[in-house]
């Protein structure tokens, strides 16, 4: 993973060819942008996609956003136009949907750094996000996650993955999602890359939206797939330090530094002692909060 710090705490999808939902995006409050040239663009409309992203793209239309593609699956037929055609400044990355093994990314990074050399780009311009939505990727996840520098977070698609597991997508127990999900995020975490969640598709469901952010939240994940922007207020609720978490955090870290130039080995809080554990998740509490009042800033200008 790069240096780079990036806020993924919503990652909407927006149908490539779809002129009236960019536009709409472009206004939204998502953290990113997933402009799909995949799933929800007909086989007779990907050009038009990629031809619509391009023009709004260039147009600066998405300026303050990141900006990733979906692109097509390898065997699907679309996946290097996708890629010769929005290899272009002002997208970030490609999301890699259906990524099974560790040798697809290295087949996107291979091509990606030969369109780079060629278009005079700097080499890991493009960064890359695999889709663990099949059994084999769960279980080549690992190997996923190292297979390029590029690689800088790695998401969940609970859908395929129950579909291709032939099981049943229980939406009241989540059963059948537990372990790949909890497995994602921790190999996630492993490599220090940034985990993301599955969509909810019940996109009118809020209440649903919201038990299913906070096992997602429980399990270490730091942003999910949108699909539909009222999704995002919640997504940002729980994926953004609470004020409580805050205050704490700023108490810890001020403790401790107080406990360094007294020489003292302990600090303590509310009866707890503050150990080096402590204040790393401390300070981690505090950089995410200054990068969401970063991007807030940079919004507002």
């Amino acid at each position: 993973m790069d240096e780079k710090r990036y806020l993924m705490r919503s990652m909407m999808f927006v149908p490539g060819h779809n002129e009236k939902l960019l536009l709409s995006a472009s206004k939204s409050d998502a953290d990113v942008l997933l402009l799909d040239v995949e799933d929800s663009v007909p086989p007779i409309n990907k050009q038009l996609a990629r031809e619509t992203i391009v023009s709004k793209v260039s147009s600066g239309m998405f300026d303050d956003f990141e900006v990733f593609v979906r692109i097509n699956e390898k065997s699907s037929g679309f996946l290097l136009q996708d890629v010769l055609q929005l290899t272009i400044d002002g997208i970030t990355g490609f999301l890699f949907s259906k990524t099974d093994n560790a040798e697809d990314i290295v087949f996107l990074d291979n091509l990606l750094e030969v369109i780079e050399l060629e278009r005079g780009f700097e080499i890991g311009k493009f960064k890359i996000i695999p889709i663990l939505e099949s059994a084999s990727s769960i279980i080549n996840s690992n190997e996923i996650a190292q297979a390029s520098k590029r690689v800088i977070s790695i998401g969940f698609g609970s859908e395929d993955f129950v579909s291709d597991l032939e099981g049943i997508r229980d939406f009241d127990t989540n059963t059948s999602l537990f372990t790949p999900r909890a497995w994602v995020a921790m190999v996630a975490r492993t490599h220090n890359l940034i985990p993301i969640d599955a969509a909810y598709i019940k996109v009118h469901d809020l209440e649903g939206l919201e038990e299913h952010i906070k096992v997602g939240r429980t399990l270490g994940y730091e942003g999910m797939w949108i699909l539909h922007p009222k999704q995002n207020e919640l997504a940002h609720k729980y994926y953004s330090p609470s004020p409580e978490e805050i205050s704490e955090a700023e108490e810890i870290l001020a403790l401790a530094e107080e406990a360094i130039k007294q020489n003292k080995g302990v600090a303590i809080i509310n009866g707890k002692f503050i150990g080096p554990p402590l204040v790393v998740k401390a300070n981690r509490i505090m950089n995410r909060f200054n990068l969401i009042q970063s991007k807030n800033r940079n919004r507002a200008v």
